[in-house]
């Protein structure tokens, strides 16, 4: 193995965080799984053109041409925990749940590991928007789940993924099938306790108009088939995560995060602006990551509350 390759992988792991590296040449099979899917009809492309709108997704699937030398696709994965946030409504006090893929505490330390791998091996980093979870699965970093959630050895899916292009050279690697874990032949407690349908007995694919989080995530008011009741976080889900086999060991994963007064909460409520919030709150909704969807709590926190 090239000493940078194994020089970077070491700081990597010292740091906590686990990696995969595989060719450059794999962007056209990433792009050629992704148009399947959606040829298939397996991928709904109304549902997938909507989201890549809503959250800017549109995919490097060419490298960028102000970095020549491009050789690999870096994919780095950090351990990350559910959030439980103090809120206090009428004198009582709530705790929600923030799922662990939004937190991104571990990013400005994953970024100075690479940081300091480019300017003592002369080595090239430039962030790159890919599909993550698939990339995941395909380079050996992850397994699917029948929830459609990668999963990683240790973590569960308790991690939080993050891709770069690099000039490090591609070792030999190996691009995995799509597939499910094991465990998941012999378990269906996801697609039983999905309370919208979204996960189906005969599809590897859940059914992504059917999500929960989908909803949660969108400006939109709730369609009036979704029961207020289904909802269980502030944003996001974690109703097939908390029941999956492979999370048993990583479901107490939990951190105390930010605890909101009476005063914030109802500024939340109320929806009151983001520019007019008091410093201390904005800060507290900077260490949650957020800001950017802090347009969607009122909703989201008052479902939670009263549902």
């Amino acid at each position: 193995m090239d000493k940078k390759i194994k020089a970077l992988q070491g700081h990597l792991t010292n740091g906590g965080f686990k990696s995969a590296i595989v060719s450059i040449r794999h962007l056209s099979e990433l792009r050629d799984n992704l148009e399947q899917l959606l040829e298939s009809g397996l991928l709904n492309r109304d549902f997938y053109d909507e989201i890549v709108s809503r959250l800017d997704l549109y995919w490097d699937f060419e490298p960028p041409a102000d970095l020549p030398g491009i050789q690999s696709i870096i994919l780095v994965a950090a351990p990350v925990l559910k959030v439980r946030v103090p809120v206090t409504v009428s004198g009582k006090t709530s705790c929600v749940i923030i799922p662990p893929n939004y937190l991104n505490s571990t990013d400005k330390e994953m970024k100075d590991i690479l940081s300091h791998c480019s300017q003592r091996y002369g080595l090239r980093f430039v962030e790159a928007i890919l599909p993550e979870k698939l990339l995941a699965v395909r380079s050996g970093l992850a397994r699917y789940g029948r929830n459609n959630i990668a999963y990683i050895d240790g973590w569960g899916s308790y991690f939080r993924l993050r891709t770069f292009f690099s000039d490090v050279p591609c070792p030999p690697d190996h691009w995995w099938e799509m597939k499910m874990m094991d465990l998941c032949d012999s378990c269906s407690g996801c697609r039983k306790m999905c309370p919208t349908g979204a996960i189906s007995e005969g599809r590897f694919l859940i059914r992504c108009e059917r999500c929960l989080t989908f909803y949660n995530e969108g400006p939109e008011d709730f369609p009036e088939w979704i029961d207020s009741a289904w909802h269980n976080c502030l944003i996001g889900c974690m109703i097939c995560q908390d029941i999956c086999p492979a999370n048993r060991k990583f479901t107490d994963w939990i951190d105390g995060g930010e605890a909101f007064t009476e005063e914030e909460t109802m500024m939340i409520w109320d929806g009151i602006p983001l520019d007019k919030l008091p410093r201390v709150m904005a800060e507290k909704l900077g260490k949650l990551n957020m800001i950017d969807d802090y347009g969607l709590l009122r909703r989201n926190l008052r479902v939670l509350i009263n549902g």
